[in-house]
């Protein structure tokens, strides 16, 4: 990872930032949950750079919430707004959970480009997301909790 693209960092950044707009990233499960479907509910991405922008954000918090939830670790490289490469974190960006990798931008690049009604909600992904809708076909099923603890028999 470069130290100029640090997403524990930037999660920080983003999660105080979004709390003067009211709302409550404070990186637990409750505000995967219902945190991350309110903002994008409330955010509508009118150009490229806003879509960027909230990409890298969301990146680096629902990475870095998971990473600290389940002790897992970023690998890869993060690329963040000051970075002139922002479509390679859907490839390059990840935490290691055990044996399971998750990466946290294809959630958000899929419902930025596809929208709510062809990827569903956060809280979906997170509790019962499966494969037989919508664009997001690398994820098995079951909800990406569900698959973290099937992956490596741990639960929060």
């Amino acid at each position: 990872m470069r130290s100029t693209d640090n997403p524990i960092e930037a999660a920080n950044h983003f999660a105080k930032t979004a709390s003067a707009e009211g709302f409550s990233f404070d990186f637990s499960l409750q505000s995967l949950e219902s945190e991350i479907d309110k903002f994008l509910d409330k955010h509508r991405f009118t150009n490229e750079t806003s879509k960027s922008e909230i990409e890298c954000k969301l990146t680096a918090y629902i990475g870095e919430t998971i990473r600290r939830l389940y002790e897992g670790e970023w690998t890869g490289d993060y690329f963040g707004q000051s970075s002139s490469y922002r479509g390679p974190n859907f490839y390059t960006c990840k935490v290691s959970i055990g044996k399971f990798e998750f990466f946290p931008n294809h959630f958000i690049a899929y419902y930025l480009e596809n929208g709510k009604e062809s990827e569903g909600t956060f809280y979906d992904y997170l509790h019962s997301r499966d494969n037989s809708h919508g664009l997001f076909h690398d994820f098995l099923g079951g909800g990406l909790l569900n698959i973290i603890a099937r992956e490596n028999s741990t639960t929060i």
